[in-house]
């Protein structure tokens, strides 16, 4: 009998463990700037590459049955993750309380912890290097502006929309 309560715990532990997902960036992040003038608030929401084309792709099927679309750009921004990783790309919109539209995320890419975030700004590109947690829910690191200004930031993953 006590030969069955194990083997039963043992396949109940790992039926939860093969249900357990890899961690993700996808969804919504609050994030802080930081400078000696002061914390510039932000907000950004985060999709694979893959789910923000097809998404885009369904909207431009969309438009053209309505006579409404055109060409369409089908290609990626300057990409930080080779065409041959493994690794998911992320890409998303990022908005801060000191602008009045959301900035195109280029790409995101996580190895071993560390982060690497390009954002298209009018002008030019914002570099986020840092580092993310274990379980995707907070980073922190610094952002390079195209004029070299570089700022303190971090962020963390809202696990329930308000």
């Amino acid at each position: 009998m006590l030969i069955r309560a194990l083997i039963a715990a043992a396949l109940l532990a790992s039926s939860s463990v093969a249900l357990a997902e890899d961690p993700t960036l996808s969804g919504l992040w609050r994030f802080d700037m930081i400078s000696s003038g002061g914390t510039t608030l932000g907000a950004m929401t985060i999709q694979t590459l893959e789910t923000q084309r097809k998404q885009a792709e369904t909207q431009h099927e969309w438009a053209l049955a309505k006579g409404r679309g055109s060409e369409w750009k089908r290609t990626a921004g300057p990409l930080t993750v080779p065409a041959t990783s493994g690794r998911p790309v992320y890409t998303g919109i990022a908005m801060t309380n000191q602008g009045t539209h959301g900035l195109p995320i280029e790409s995101i890419e996580v190895n071993n912890g560390a982060m690497t975030m390009v954002v298209s700004s009018p002008r030019g590109l914002v570099i986020f290097r840092g580092t993310i947690n274990a379980d995707y829910t907070r980073f922190e690191g610094t952002a390079t502006y195209w004029n070299g200004s570089v700022f303190d930031m971090r962020g963390v993953k809202q696990v329930q929309p308000l």
